[in-house]
């Protein structure tokens, strides 16, 4: 079996960072110290060694629904939580997901399920790698928090799905879990990009004015035309790593400021640079030819 990818070593020092104030942790071999459910396993890395991973595999083509986790009486005490943490699936057929059933002390009982198109709510379907994943929910302010949460994964055909890092975490009115669980493996946060993309674009501009001074008065030839070669090259190196931050699913604030820059980085100076050139060539030409006047 595979190991997980970096982005689960961030579990441990990104509650803070990212608003999410974690009450419990469920690590799997604890959960399942009694015995598995049907269609679910332990995940281990030698012979009876277990790790926080749990397996659950539907080997025929007819719907399955497991139950991995039940949480009695859980230590909520604001309105807003969720169960989160990491999944990856493997050659999962049609649209599986996540479901979280929240049963209350009036008899109520209200579910969450994993039946986005995208972010850490997104459904589970074919092969992927891991990813962040999130059940909220928003009780009414003042009300009793639940008395039992269940948490399923709901297959409707063949397919394995793993889970990690389970975690039940409660929020401020003000912060949002689908965000805290999608920056929880960002490269940088809100407040990040925003230094990032001011900075790059700062920098993009002040070396634009200077090349542009020096190119209008003829001077410095070789350092603009340099610069502005290695801007294009920066800019084409910052732009496809905005693409790829895309297509790894990184949230807005980190892909935004690397696509914008580099955008602007590559295509100004690409533009430009003829113009630049042939305007040295015109100022050299007139300098030839004024010598050959004198």
């Amino acid at each position: 079996m595979r190991k997980p990818t970096v982005v689960l070593c961030l579990v441990a020092c990104s509650s803070v960072a990212f608003a999410e104030h974690v009450l419990r942790t469920y690590p799997w071999e604890k959960v399942m110290a009694g015995g598995a459910p049907k269609g679910a396993q332990l995940a281990t890395d030698g012979p009876g060694r277990a790790y926080d991973r749990l397996k659950v595999e539907n080997p025929a083509s007819e719907p399955l629904t497991v139950t991995v986790l039940t949480i009695h009486a859980p230590p909520i005490t604001w309105a807003r939580y969720a169960v989160a943490g990491f999944v990856r699936h493997e050659r999962v057929e049609g649209k599986a997901y996540l479901e979280m059933w929240n049963h209350f002390p009036n008899g109520g009982a209200y579910f969450s399920a994993t039946l986005a198109e995208a972010g850490p709510m997104r459904h589970l379907e074919g092969t992927a790698d891991w990813r962040p994943f999130t059940l909220p929910f928003s009780n009414e302010e003042g009300a009793p928090p639940p008395a039992k949460l269940v948490i399923n994964v709901v297959l409707p055909g063949r397919g394995t799905v793993v889970l990690s890092g389970l975690r039940l975490a409660q929020y401020r009115p003000d912060e949002d879990p689908v965000e805290a669980a999608a920056y929880r493996t960002a490269w940088w946060g809100e407040r990040m990009g925003g230094f990032i993309g001011g900075g790059l674009g700062g920098f993009i501009g002040l070396v634009g004015a200077l090349v542009g001074v020096l190119a209008g008065r003829g001077k410095a030839r070789r350092f603009v035309l340099a610069a502005m070669a290695a801007a294009i090259v920066l800019g084409v190196g910052l732009a496809a790593l905005g693409v790829a931050a895309v297509a790894m699913g990184q949230p807005y604030a980190v892909y935004y400021p690397l696509v914008l820059a580099g955008g602007l980085s590559a295509v100004i100076p690409a533009f430009m640079l003829p113009r630049v050139r042939k305007r040295y060539e015109e100022l050299e030409l007139r300098r030839i030819q004024a010598a050959d006047a004198r």
